[in-house]
């Protein structure tokens, strides 16, 4: 179950702005298919059992209050 768990400025899943620094204080949309209805605005060290390692996804409107990006992936 360990294994699942990760941060989010290590996955796949985080989508922050473009010219966002992937940083544990940046702020960012979670675009994980089950937890897009949820519109979940997370920071870089944040962390879940949803983790996916890969490259941060990148969209304007990632980073806004609520989130208006949609998912790029």
């Amino acid at each position: 179950m360990a294994d699942d768990w990760g941060l989010c400025m290590d996955c796949k899943w985080w989508q922050i702005e473009p010219q966002g620094k992937i940083e544990p204080h940046t702020l960012g949309l979670c675009i994980d298919e089950d937890l897009q209805p949820f519109l979940l605005r997370v920071s870089g060290d944040s962390g879940c059992n949803h983790f996916m390692a890969g490259e941060p996804a990148r969209a304007v409107g990632s980073a806004s209050a609520p989130p208006t990006a949609k998912a790029t992936r």
